[in-house]
């Protein structure tokens, strides 16, 4: 479902506002005012307007810069169940008559991040536009796109689900943010639509941006986007190549069958053969009330006829913005059994690997592709049931006669459980631990 809301950073700005808020309501759109640590008559000045207008309010009590603000507003929308986000400046800089034209593209192509491509007039400080044009230089660079947009303009729409995967890697929270967000939301393969809009400097209007400081803050940015281009380049390579592996098992394969409707022989053969088996694990996992992430290792036993048990150690390593300082709270230790229907999923699982896929088939169309001579197979599973893709992206097991290789879980919320399965001689006791 397709339900836009403005997002609005406000850091002292409050007079600017009372009258932009006033060309805002027209469009009949929630919106989220983040009061990013104004001083208290702006504060309290904030609020009226929210109270006047009804506009949601929220407020990082330090301020945290243009990003913090942005992230506060994020979270604020994704709770809401906002689907889109519209950023814009509190000042009036930007054309707010153009928000239904950026609605338009967003709704034509919603898993697209719509920006605005800047127009300006004789207002526009000549300092402001050299830096645009370095900027647009190293963007360049870092994404190996000379055709990238405006990296700097703050007008725009983002897809909440997109974006909140990308937020735990974002480092830069204040100038730099909309260049480095847009940057990371390229190279996690989403589209870039931008679109003409006109921006103004008013002369009355407040700017927060410090020449020095911030430019070099900004230096300091495109630097750190330079040193991840290689690793980017190796994560494509990297699915490339995978995807490669996997269309050639397909082309090579005795079967390629889509949405199989019973278990095909050599996964029958398999399940035959298949008795107790150990594996080692890595989940990664976002939490859904912050942009906390953690990335967990442990191990899992399957007994054929009797299913899973699972063991988790403490996870290796953390990433998060959050008030939560621990993973390890009362409310989420039972780390996999609190994703969405996880124990339903692993019930269908253990089905399968007992050689029954009768529920399996009737929530999941399959692919399945196997080799001639190894007799490794690859199942892939995609939900075929709207309930379930809500939550669920796909399943996907590898084997071969006798043993089952790697399973891969992934959430649409960005966790993602690669378990690769070995014949070990330790028993793992059922339960997970922090």
């Amino acid at each position: 479902m397709f339900r836009p809301v403005i997002i609005i950073p406000c850091f002292n700005h409050a007079v600017a506002f009372a009258e932009f808020a006033k060309r805002l309501i027209k469009f009949d759109l929630p919106i989220i005012v983040v009061d990013d640590g104004s001083e208290q008559t702006q504060s309290k000045k904030l609020q009226e307007i929210c109270v006047t207008y009804t506009f949601i309010y929220a407020k990082n009590n330090k301020n945290r810069g243009k990003g913090g603000a942005m992230i506060t507003g994020f979270k604020k929308a994704a709770e809401h169940g906002f689907s889109h986000a519209i950023q814009i400046d509190a000042d009036g800089q930007h054309n707010s008559d153009d928000i239904a034209r950026f609605i338009e593209l967003a709704k034509k192509s919603p898993d697209s991040l719509i920006v605005g491509q800047p127009v300006y007039d004789a207002s526009a400080p000549k300092s402001r536009l050299i830096g645009r044009k370095i900027t647009k230089f190293w963007v360049m660079i870092e994404t190996l796109n000379k055709n990238m947009p405006d990296t700097m303009c703050g007008f725009r729409v983002y897809p909440i689900k997109t974006t909140m995967a990308v937020l735990p890697s974002i480092k830069f929270l204040r100038m730099g943010f909309d260049i480095e967000i847009m940057v990371k939301l390229y190279r996690a393969g989403v589209d870039i639509i931008p679109t003409e809009t006109r921006v103004i400097y008013p002369k009355s209007g407040v700017s927060h941006f410090h020449a020095w400081r911030d430019n070099f803050y900004i230096s300091l940015l495109h630097t750190y986007l330079c040193l991840g281009l290689p690793w980017w380049l190796l994560t494509k390579m990297f699915k490339k190549i995978g995807k490669l592996f996997l269309l050639v098992m397909m082309l090579s394969g005795t079967a390629n069958a889509k949405n199989i409707t019973e278990m095909p022989a050599t996964l029958k053969t398999f399940t035959d053969n298949l008795g107790t088996v150990y594996a080692s694990y890595k989940q990664s996992k976002t939490l859904p009330e912050s942009t906390k992430t953690f990335r967990a290792d442990g191990t899992v036993k399957f007994v054929k006829d009797v299913g899973f048990k699972w063991k988790q150690q403490t996870p290796s390593s953390f990433e998060f913005t959050s008030t939560l300082d621990s993973y390890c709270t009362s409310n989420d230790k039972q780390a996999l059994a609190t994703l969405p229907y996880f124990s339903q999923i692993q019930s269908m699982i253990k089905d399968v690997l007992n050689g029954d896929m009768t529920r399996f088939l009737m929530v999941f169309n399959v692919d399945y592709s196997e080799t001639k001579k190894s007799k490794t197979w690859v199942l892939q599973a995609t939900p075929k049931l709207s309930a379930v893709a809500d939550f669920l992206g796909s399943i996907t097991m590898t084997g071969n006669l006798t043993d089952l290789k790697q399973m891969v879980i992934m959430y649409k919320n960005g966790t993602i459980i690669t378990i690769d399965f070995k014949r070990m001689n330790t028993e793992s006791p059922d339960e997970i631990k922090c």
